[in-house]
């Protein structure tokens, strides 16, 4: 880990994105690489994600952190340490911004995760003096969070939650807020949909999200989908036809296939078995693909 750095506004190194932001921290601790990037995309969500939501959250960490991307977050467990470990992994960089002053650590479960972050080339960014710790502090973590990046992504909110404060920052701030869709009967999503129907964009397709910042997908030839080592059945071969490479909800690829729910539900069991289909997020399904 790099020696801790002490930072005022005062100070060259201070993050530009947080000086104009009203009531800027007046003091803030950084350990790692520089606060300057040309594209950041904060992707928060839930403490007590799902399987599916943290790997979404992780693959796409590992995508943006790919293409140069900084990946911010709040540090928690949950989605918010899955996106970090995601940019990590790619070797890409990450900002954690921690509730806490550098003197303490939360979660303790993350003590070698930020251990990690502050080696570089991302960085540890405390905005808080270096034994502070109270609730209100995520609040103002948030705050500082919102102000660091330039989009809001919530792959999953319950509600209450941390991350319905984040992207309450991102809405009253005028910055872009994705939001991950869920079906209506998964409570653990039920701040997703609520910042759905206020507004927030769906991130449906990876590659439109990345489309929407500019950012251009790798140029390699695209990955071809595994076929099934025997001939499919007439619901089967409708289903596969109905489904490509993005997530879809298994009502959508009935009214794609014109085939009962029963009957889509079977087939993608069978096909999911075969590692054919894959499901991800819980009730959405895709082509399993292999690289060419």
């Amino acid at each position: 880990m790099t020696s801790p750095v002490h930072l005022t506004p005062l100070d060259p190194a201070y993050p530009s994105r947080l000086r104009g932001l009203a009531e800027a921290p007046a003091f803030l601790t950084t350990s790692g690489g520089p606060l300057e990037a040309e594209h950041v995309v904060a992707v928060v969500g839930s403490r007590a994600a799902t399987d599916d939501a943290a790997a979404f959250a992780r693959d796409l960490a590992s995508t943006l952190a790919r293409l140069g991307v900084v990946v911010a977050s709040g540090g928690a467990r949950g989605i918010d340490g899955a996106a970090h470990r995601g940019a990590l992994a790619a070797g890409g960089r990450t900002w954690a911004v921690a509730p806490t002053g550098h003197g303490r650590v939360f979660p303790e479960m993350h003590t070698e995760l930020f251990d990690d972050i502050a080696r570089g080339p991302g960085a540890m960014i405390w905005p808080f003096a270096p034994e502070y710790r109270h609730r209100s502090a995520f609040l103002s973590r948030n705050r500082v969070l919102v102000a660091l990046a330039d989009v809001v992504v919530v792959v999953q909110a319950g509600f209450p939650s941390g991350a319905m404060g984040a992207a309450a920052g991102a809405l009253a701030s005028g910055k872009a807020l994705w939001v991950v869709p869920a079906p209506p009967w998964l409570d653990a999503f039920r701040g997703s949909r609520m910042l759905l129907e206020r507004g927030a964009r769906p991130l449906l397709f990876v590659e439109a999200f990345l489309a929407s910042l500019g950012l251009a997908t790798s140029t390699r030839a695209p990955d071809r989908p595994i076929t099934a080592d025997r001939p499919l059945n007439q619901s089967e071969a409708a289903v596969l036809e109905g489904i490509s490479a993005a997530p879809l909800h298994l009502d959508e690829i009935a009214v794609r296939s014109g085939l009962a729910a029963q009957a889509v539900a079977a087939a993608l069991l069978t096909l999911s078995l075969e590692n054919v289909v894959v499901e991800g997020p819980q009730g959405f399904f895709r082509r399993a693909m292999a690289a060419r």
